[in-house]
Formats: structure tokens, sequence, C-alpha cells
């Protein structure tokens, strides 16, 4: 394996385990969708072992689990020693889409979870993983057989921990709670969407869980797939991006953020943020990424590449995280002007308290 770069990373804590994590890390849903995109992820993730990123994140559902193979590819061409790294997975999604799938292919049984989760680990050419994730909250199956047959995956050294992804807080809580209350090992992660323009979930309805239960965060879409890299502030979709290519970009996430009630807040946003990213002397994906650091509340961020030079871009953020201040961190909030709020039942004019919660780099003593 190729010397690091000078490792300028941060690792922070997963939650309240032991096990640490890069602040930016790899998933590879972006570049699995062929057999062509082998090439890709292996130089993607050689360059970011290069920057010190540690935390490796793929699904079963990703490609139909092509994207577990071509990242347990990469590792043995590369010759990553397993015990630097931390790779996690994702159980649910297998058999969508797929034509004479098996019913048991989808979903949160204990079956799929377990047979899902060796598939995986197959796939991956490793004999467990560090994360294991339920990938949807599946409501037909009990939550607690779901709960039952992740803690079983711990105790059989298939997985050191377990979390979910995209669950609601009260969903999420139910289960922490019931394994606490069955002696299980309990979810110690969640994967949420979280960005600039997606706040509220992550800031307000997750926060009681960061609090309690000391959960940590794996936060995919810090880029809102790529509407805030500036690409787009004009409007236009340019040709050569995945918003005009990927039929998931054109038909889920251009609808999200430049539909016709959206589009003029969008672009107001985007070309608010990106005179910030001028004025400081960055990118807007670096002030976009960096924006997400400074939230304490954060493990890591979840990246993804379509070329390999744009690591080098998005590494750069941790320069600007490092030296975030409190005029930053406002200038940021007049631009977005969409601060989640605590809901105070007062009728006096009481100022709302804002639910980001932030580590001010620049602020703190040496």
């Amino acid at each position: 394996m190729e010397a690091r770069k000078e490792n300028n990373m941060e690792y922070r804590y997963l939650g309240r385990t032991g096990v640490k994590v890069s602040a930016l890390s790899y998933g590879n849903f972006v570049n699995s969708k062929d057999e062509g995109s082998q090439k890709l992820t292996t130089d993607c993730i050689r360059k970011c072992l290069e920057y010190g990123v540690n935390f490796f994140d793929t699904a079963e559902g990703y490609a139909h689990g092509a994207a577990e193979t071509l990242m347990g590819n990469a590792f043995k061409e590369i010759g990553v020693k397993r015990e630097d790294i931390v790779i996690s997975t994702k159980i649910y999604f297998m058999g969508i889409l797929v034509p004479g799938a098996s019913p048991n292919s989808v979903g949160l049984s204990r079956k799929h979870i377990i047979e899902g989760t060796k598939n995986s680990i197959k796939r991956l050419q490793c004999d467990y993983v560090d994360v294991i994730y339920a990938h949807r909250p599946d409501f037909q199956t009990p939550l607690e057989e779901t709960c039952r047959a992740f803690s079983w995956l711990i105790d059989q050294g298939l997985a050191f921990y377990w979390g979910t992804s995209e669950w609601s807080a009260a969903r999420l809580s139910q289960a922490i709670e019931l394994c606490k209350h069955l002696n299980l090992h309990a979810p110690i992660v969640e994967q949420p969407e979280y960005n600039m323009i997606n706040r509220e979930n992550f800031e307000e309805k997750m926060r009681p869980l960061y609090e309690q239960y000391g959960l940590g965060t794996t936060c995919w879409g810090p880029l809102a797939g790529g509407i805030l890299t500036g690409k787009y502030n004009s409007g236009v979709v340019p040709e050569d991006t995945r918003m005009a290519n990927d039929p998931i970009s054109k038909n889920f996430t251009l609808p999200r953020f430049f539909g016709p009630t959206k589009k003029d807040e969008t672009l107001r946003l985007l070309n608010a943020i990106g005179d910030i990213a001028k004025e400081i002397g960055c990118t807007q994906v670096q002030l976009a990424l960096a924006w997400n650091l400074a939230n304490k509340d954060v493990s890591t961020l979840l990246l993804g590449f379509s070329r390999v030079e744009q690591i080098d871009e998005n590494m750069k953020a941790l320069d600007v995280y490092k030296k975030w201040t409190k005029e930053i961190e406002a200038k940021c909030e007049a631009a977005l002007k969409n601060a989640p709020t605590t809901e105070i039942d007062c009728k006096e004019l009481i100022p709302l308290e804002p639910r980001r919660k932030v580590a001010l780099k620049a602020d703190a003593k040496q």
C-alpha cells in the first residue's frame, strides 16, 4: 500500500462506543452501478486511505450486492489490514425490483438479517463487519424479532455493532428500550440524511437520542446529492452531471430541490452560500462539508465520488472546518434561514433556541 499523505484527518468516537471513525468517510453507492466501476472504486479507496479515511460504508441493496463485491475486491487488491479500517454494510433491500427474487430476500426478518449478513460478508471477503445496519424500518416484522437477530450477529462475532438508517426517532427509541429490557445489544448509530437544506430530522427530531443514548451518526447526503456543489447555482442542469444522466438523481434528487414550489428558494440558498464560500476563500463544496462537520452530533460524513479528483477537494473541507468561527456560523445561518427551533408554548416573544450544536474550533483554547 502506498504511503499516506500528511494526515489532517480528525477521528471521532462512534457514539458512546470506543471505536473511532474518520470525520470524512467513503460510501460507494455512487460508483457501484456496473462492472466497470471496479477501477474507480479501487482508486477512490486507495486515495481515501492516503488521506486517513478509515470508515467505509456500503449496502447489500447497492447494485444488488455488486457494491460490496467491488469494495471487497478493492481492499484485497490494495492490501489493507483489516484492523486498520471500519467497514459497515446495510441489510433490507436485496430482493427489491429483482424479478423472481425470494419473498424473504427483503426486510428485517431474522432469516433475512442473518442470511443477508453472511452473504454480505462473503462479498466483502472478510470475516465480519464492524457495523451492520437495518437499512430501513420493517413494520411487517415484529421489532423484537429484528432486535434479537441483530444482537445475535454480534454474539456470533459477525458484527461488532448494529445500527439503523432512516428510522424515526420514535421507532429507534423503542428499539433501544426494548433491547435494554431484553438484555440485548442495542443499536448504537443511525445513518440519516443531513445537509444545509435538510436539517429538521437530524437537528430537531433525532437530537433527544444523541443526548439520552449517546447515539452516533454516519450522515449521508452532506452535499444533497450534488445540489450543494455549486454546479446548479444558475438553475441549469449541466449535461455532464449526475443530475442529467443518473436516473435516481434525475427522478428523485432533482425534483426534491428544483420542483415547482422549491426551485426559487433552493436557488436563493445556493447562491447565498456560494457568496460566503467566495468571501472566506474556499469552494462551495468545502463550505457545505465544513458546516456539517461543525455540528458535534455528527460522527462522520459519508462521501461518494464519481471521479477520483473530487476527493482532493472534499478533503480540504477539513481545513475550513478547523478554522470555523462564530462569525462563519452566523453568516451561514443568515443565508440558510432554515434552522429548526424548539417549540415554546408561551405567548410572550421569547427567542427560539437553535437546535444545531456547534463546536467552534477557532474559538477553543489550544
